[in-house]
């Protein structure tokens, strides 16, 4: 009998629980964060990963359209790449690429800057033995590379205009 009164009982503070949690519809948040992120605009960057970035940018922030143009999207990109490895005195034909894309949004009208940072990725690369194929290796990673930092940039830009809606 005891044992009844604590399941009926568990299952009332259970149900009481569960009714103060609020459902929160994932379309409230996507329609208020593709607006903002229809409104930026994306100043293009130079080089051929510049290029592809941006043109990556846009497939990615006007999925819903664009809107009225409010920010601008600044980036610069920097691309190092370190000598080859080695491991226990044998060098190898591998590298190691590094692509940084710092980027700043600003507002229009009042030209204040409203979030800076930077993404980053690494790769390895260089597999090959011939050089045209190292060559080759090393524009097909950094066209990667660029691509991807697209979708990160992307991503801090809805994390947020998530955080700060406009008003």
């Amino acid at each position: 009998m005891w044992w009844f009164n604590k399941k009926i009982a568990l299952c009332i503070t259970m149900a009481l629980m569960l009714a103060g949690c609020k459902l929160i519809n994932i379309d409230q948040f996507e329609n208020q964060v593709n607006t903002e992120i229809g409104s930026v605009a994306v100043i293009d960057t130079a080089g051929r990963a510049g290029q592809l970035y941006s043109r990556a940018l846009r497939r990615a922030l006007y999925t819903k359209g664009q809107s009225i143009m409010v920010y601008d999207l600044y980036s610069s990109i920097s691309v190092t790449s370190s000598s080859a490895l080695s491991v226990k005195g044998f060098t190898s034909t591998f590298k190691k690429m590094t692509m940084v894309i710092s980027f700043s949004l600003k507002n229009q009208k009042t030209n204040k800057v409203l979030l800076s940072d930077s993404v980053t990725a690494d790769t390895t690369l260089g597999s090959t033995s011939s050089l045209f194929g190292q060559d080759q290796s090393e524009s097909h990673a950094s066209d990667r590379m660029a691509k991807l930092l697209a979708q990160r940039v992307v991503q801090r830009l809805q994390l947020y205009f998530l955080n700060n809606p406009e008003k």
